[in-house]
């Protein structure tokens, strides 16, 4: 979708930078004489704007903003990170992220999981593991010919990414390890595989401590029936509460009836995201898309969502710790 879009605001004449770090620490500016955003774009290159929109969340969005005098948004892009929220909306909640796991791994076909799954299935949610929330056959999905290996992927529910939360660019071999394994045997008792059908743990003597999920085993555990695998940990994952503007709370929860963005036209400076209607793609798209009408329109010169507004729980985070599809 990204690269569409570029390809058609090209043809319309728009120059679009691709690629450019804007550093959250200091990289932008507002100027009150000249009333513009001044953006650094690289090492000591700053560039000028009459608009400034982050179309992002987590911790660099809430660092973009906190220097600037644009304090209103600023307090609605402050983050928490957690596995759940609270049930009732209040003023003075944060918007909350949770964070997950992605295991993709290859085996040889047929595998194990092809033999006790429908042939039909790509992908489904996983309601009877506490560790799991998602399954998807990446080789179904994308009607991949290779008929001797299959590939999928694994996400897991929040609460096990809570636990096992390390730092995000910098996995460490035995995390990466140990996480790998929990899942791939979560995955072996969600579908009743045949045990030690993904992963082997070291057996544990009667003097051990029998929680596997506390301890480093990484030196010991092997995966004889994996061909490959990838684990990334998604830090800053689904927004697991949407924030609700004072205009809309009668029915927080209805589209038609939302703003789907902020905007702050004292320093024109905005915000658009799926944490503004819905925790989902379409959610953040439309969200972007509201927006830009809003920009295109001649009526820029009022404030949008940010006062009096609360943040409510999403319904589909609730439901699957995934949001919505």
């Amino acid at each position: 979708i990204p690269l569409a879009m570029a390809d058609e605001l090209q043809q319309k004449g728009v120059e679009i930078h691709q690629d450019v770090w804007v550093s959250p620490n200091g990289g932008v500016e507002w100027d009150t004489h000249k009333q513009k955003w001044k953006v650094k774009s690289g090492k000591s290159t700053w560039e000028w704007f009459d608009a400034l929109i982050v179309a992002h969340n987590g911790k660099c969005a809430d660092r973009l903003i906190s220097r600037t005098p644009a304090k209103g948004l600023h307090a609605l892009l402050r983050v928490r990170f957690a596995p759940t929220v609270p049930a009732t909306p209040t003023i003075r909640a944060r918007m909350t992220l949770n964070s997950l796991y992605s295991l993709t791994f290859c085996l040889d076909a047929p595998s194990c999981l092809t033999k006790v799954l429908p042939s039909t299935f790509v992908s489904g949610f996983i309601k009877n593991h506490v560790n799991l929330r998602f399954l998807s056959c990446n080789t179904r999905k994308h009607g991949a010919s290779d008929d001797n290996v299959e590939v999928w992927t694994v996400l897991s529910s929040a609460k096990f990414g809570s636990i096992h939360k390390g730092p995000q660019e910098f996995l460490s071999p035995s995390l990466v390890t140990n996480v790998t394994g929990l899942l791939l045997r979560s995955l072996e008792e969600s579908l009743v595989l045949e045990k030690e059908s993904l992963v082997l743990f070291p057996k544990q003597g009667h003097e051990q401590n029998q929680d596997e999920e506390n301890q480093d085993l990484s030196d010991r555990i092997c995966f004889p029936k994996v061909l490959e695998s990838r684990l990334q940990l998604w830090g800053a994952a689904v927004p697991l509460n949407t924030y609700i503007s004072s205009s809309r709370q009668n029915d927080p929860y209805l589209w038609d009836s939302a703003d789907g963005f902020l905007y702050d036209d004292k320093y024109q400076v905005g915000a658009c995201g799926d944490w503004l209607l819905d925790s989902s793609i379409a959610g953040g798209w439309e969200s972007g898309r509201r927006l830009a009408e809003f920009l295109s329109s001649d009526n820029t010169n009022r404030t949008v969502g940010i006062q009096g507004g609360k943040f409510y729980p999403s319904k589909p985070a609730e439901r699957g710790g995934l949001g919505s599809l």
